[in-house]
Formats: structure tokens, sequence, C-alpha cells
């Protein structure tokens, strides 16, 4: 017999088919024929069963000498339990540990005792904070290796510096021209090399330094730029050229240095210059100082010859990262009591 959908017969002839149901099929109960009309939105898949669920397995009692005794209760107050901790009472590791804790006991329990000597603690901590930053401020201005103004000035100054980094990136660049040029990798159909020309050529007008454009495609650039362009001759294989504009630092005979593969502004083109210069060591390392926005280039340095396990005693750890500071050209130790450093 096939089935049938429920909305196929009439609505009159649906009480006679639900007492036919209940006849020929006793066993159905109450709750499934809710269960039944619950389930109206499985459409044609009504007649489906549920799977059946096994019975749940019983379980043995475990027996009374495995079971663990319950948890006594701990005779330990809360303060009892802050007072045990491993941290120096009232140290800054101590508070930020349980500051927390006192400020909860007081808000559960708002005696004037509690909330006071919530308040006196809080107080601590802001007072430790205080006299911290106070001798941060004392030790910063006493030292110049830790004052962050010996390296670059703040508010309008800074202004200055950039002026004159800018004049000495300029005259650095211009020097560099004399000896290097630039090869520009471009297919004609590029649009970001076309954007890339016009940087190029105000470089060539600021600074001197000769561009050689090389065609992938052997055709010029749109707009006639760079007219005296060659056709690639092998050269982007060598130089694994995979994207246009691809630009090189060029310095016969001493070699090429990749700047980039994509477009850049005329400021990122200077400062890549001047740093692939510097890698390749085509500029000295005092005329790339003097074109980077920084009254002095001070650094502590441990990248190497630091002992392997650090002194113990503070002063003697200070006295070593001061002289670390200073490279290293200070004879002797440095105290690490007073903080101007000579060197």
């Amino acid at each position: 017999m096939s089935h049938v959908a429920p909305n196929f017969w009439p609505r009159r002839c649906r009480p006679v088919l639900l007492v036919l149901a209940l006849t020929n099929a006793p066993h159905l109960v109450a709750a499934e024929l809710a269960r039944f009309y619950e389930r109206q939105a499985e459409g044609w898949f009504w007649y489906q069963t549920e799977p059946s669920v096994p019975p749940p397995t019983p379980t043995e009692p475990e027996p009374e000498s495995k079971k663990e005794p319950p948890p006594t209760p701990s005779s330990e107050t809360p303060a009892g339990k802050i007072a045990s901790s491993g941290s120096a009472p009232l140290s800054a590791a101590w508070l930020r540990a349980h500051l927390e804790d006192y400020r909860l006991q007081a808000i559960d329990d708002p005696s004037p005792t509690r909330v006071a000597l919530y308040l006196y603690l809080q107080k601590l901590a802001l007072d430790k904070a205080s006299r911290f930053t106070e001798s941060f401020q004392r030790v910063v201005q006493a030292d110049p290796y830790l004052d962050e103004t010996t390296r670059r000035p703040v508010g309008n100054y800074a202004n200055l510096l950039n002026r004159v980094a800018g004049e000495q990136r300029d005259q650095v660049l211009q020097t560099l021209a004399k000896e290097a040029g630039i090869w520009l990798f471009y297919r004609s159909d590029c649009p970001y090399c076309a954007a890339q020309a016009p940087v190029l050529r105000l470089l060539a007008q600021r600074q001197g330094f000769a561009i050689q454009a090389i065609a992938l495609d052997g055709r010029p650039l749109p707009g006639g730029a760079f007219p005296d362009f060659r056709p690639d001759a092998g050269q982007a294989q060598r130089l694994r050229v995979v994207s246009t504009p691809a630009l090189f630092l060029v310095r016969p005979p001493d070699g090429i240095v990749p700047l980039a593969q994509g477009l850049l502004s005329l400021t990122d083109l200077e400062q890549r210059i001047l740093l692939a210069a510097h890698e390749a060591g085509w500029i000295d390392a005092d005329s790339y100082d003097r074109t980077r926005p920084l009254v002095a280039a001070l650094s502590v340095d441990a990248s190497d010859a630091f002992p392997a396990e650090v002194p113990e005693d503070p002063t003697d750890f200070l006295a070593l990262l001061r002289e670390r500071a200073r490279g290293g050209l200070a004879a002797g130790k440095a105290s690490a009591a007073d903080p101007l450093i000579v060197p």
C-alpha cells in the first residue's frame, strides 16, 4: 500500500481517517499522537519511525571503601589565605595579587574596618607608583643614554631635525648619483609602470640619478617616458624579476642591488636607495647616520660578548649595561651610583 500525504484528503475525511487509524492500531497512545502532530514540519516523511534508544546499562554501586570522604570545611579565613602568600607582605607583587581580594571583602562586608583597610592598601599602591614615577623621571633626566630627547627632540623641534636630515639626505644622494644609477624594468601594458615613471623623472631632476628603462616586451612606455629604453636581453631573468615595475640600484663595476618590485613614492624610493647603498658599503656609516632624523644614535647592544649569567648584584649589573651602552669605549667599570657617564 502506497503512502499518501495527509493534505491530499479532504478536510471532512480527516476525522474518519483518524478513527480508522485508532481502530487498526490500538498500540498507539495519546502521547505518540501528540508527537505526531507536533512533527508536522517533517512533511512527506511523517511516517518515519524514530530510532530506538537502548536502555541505560545499570551501574554497580561503588564500594564504601573506595568512596572519597567529603571535603572538610577549612578553618582558614580568606584573610588567612591572603597572609599566607609567598610574596613579601605589602610588596608590589603582594598588592597585585591580593588588593582585589580585600576590595571584594569590603564589598561583601562594608564595615568601617574592612573599607578603611582596603582604602589604605589602595593608597599604599598609589604612593608606590607615584614614587616610582618621580624616580623614573630623575634617572632618565640624568642619563643621556636613557633620555630619548638625546636621540630625537620632541615638539616643534622635531621639524628642525627633519629639515636638517633632509638636507643631509639630498647631499648624500647627489654624491651617490655621480657613481650609481637606476634600472627600471617595465612592461608597456603595465599601468603601475606608467605611474612610477613620473616619480623616477623627479628623482633624476632632484638628485641627478641616471634612469635606464628596460622593456620586458620591447615596447615603449605610454606617454613617451624614457624614450631611450632598451629591450630586455636576459637581465630580468638573472635578477629574478617577477613583477613590474622593478627597480635596481646599479653601480658599475661594484654590482646591482634590488630596491623594489612594485610602486614606490619618492620619499620611500630615496630611503631605500640610502639603505641599499649603506648595506652594499657604498655609503659609510657616518654619512648614512647623518641622513637619519636623529641627534645621536645611542643604543644598548647585547648581541655578543655578554656574560652567560647576569650579575646578581644590581650595582654590578647596572654598571655592565652602562658600559654596553657606551659601546665598551670607557676604560674600567662605570659607577652604578652615578648616572652621569663620562667616556
